[in-house]
């Protein structure tokens, strides 16, 4: 006997993958330690997600954090002290609500990312 479908049955197995992805690329993370610097950044630590094509090519630089979120960065330059530093900058991760096909495409590049990382790591 075939299951019957219902409307939301897709939409629920959307998200369903997009659990299961999320629980692997966490898995990933803690492989991955100690996380890249973000840019040669010593100070953030980030891998940037740049699927293609992009779902959302208005967001800003989205990023994979070392705790397997991913977010969007947002780094801001702003005066530092005169005379000690000329520039300081502040780095904010926004978290992303993101429907289930766009989570999809950035959890299987996270996925693509951290698996050449670890491979490189490993030789």
């Amino acid at each position: 006997m075939t299951a019957q479908y219902r409307p939301g049955d897709g939409e629920d197995a959307l998200w369903q993958a997009v659990a299961a992805l999320e629980a692997a690329v966490s898995e990933m993370c803690r492989r991955v330690q100690p996380f890249p610097a973000f840019l040669g950044m010593t100070s953030i630590q980030a891998i940037e997600l740049d699927p293609a094509p992009a779902p959302f090519p208005d967001l800003g630089c989205v990023v994979l954090t070392p705790d397997g979120e991913i977010a969007e960065l947002d780094v801001t330059a702003i005066p530092g002290v005169v005379g000690v530093l000329e520039v300081d900058q502040v780095e904010e991760f926004r978290p992303l609500e993101l429907p289930a096909e766009a989570q999809l495409m950035y959890l299987t590049e996270a996925v693509r990312v951290l698996a050449a990382e670890i491979a490189r790591r490993t030789g």
